[in-house]
């Protein structure tokens, strides 16, 4: 059972109308939900909006959701948004892995190559 953003928030909110719901299919499809890269991307992106930690939201969804998602990519991504990234940005890094060909001058901040996209001055 693919369990989507909403589904989480109502997990991570303290006062959410729909956390009784979520518990409850929890509990239901335990050890059959499945997650994305889509979900955290989209989770990092409202964290703030809805006040919850970042990286024990993500330990959570680990332990509790089937992914085909690195871990490694998700807590790299978040990292680079410590690292003052935009949540989109840093999941374009921590996907690239050692490199990254982009115009873009925010690569410039993080431990990664970037490949420039522009043209070289002569």
């Amino acid at each position: 059972m693919y369990a989507d953003t909403d589904f989480w928030v109502a997990l991570l909110k303290d006062d959410d109308w729909l956390a009784e719901r979520a518990t409850s299919l929890l509990e239901e499809h335990r050890g059959n939900l499945e997650v994305s890269v889509a979900t955290f991307i989209e989770l990092f992106l409202i964290e703030e909006r809805y006040d919850f930690d970042r990286e024990q939201a993500t330990l959570a969804i680990f332990e509790l959701a089937d992914s085909s998602v690195e871990t490694e990519v998700v807590f790299q991504a978040s990292a680079y948004i410590e690292d003052g990234l935009n949540t989109f940005d840093a999941f374009h890094a921590a996907l690239a892995g050692d490199a990254i060909l982009s115009s873009d001058q925010a690569f410039e901040t993080i431990s990664i190559d970037r490949v420039p996209l522009e043209p070289a001055e002569e």
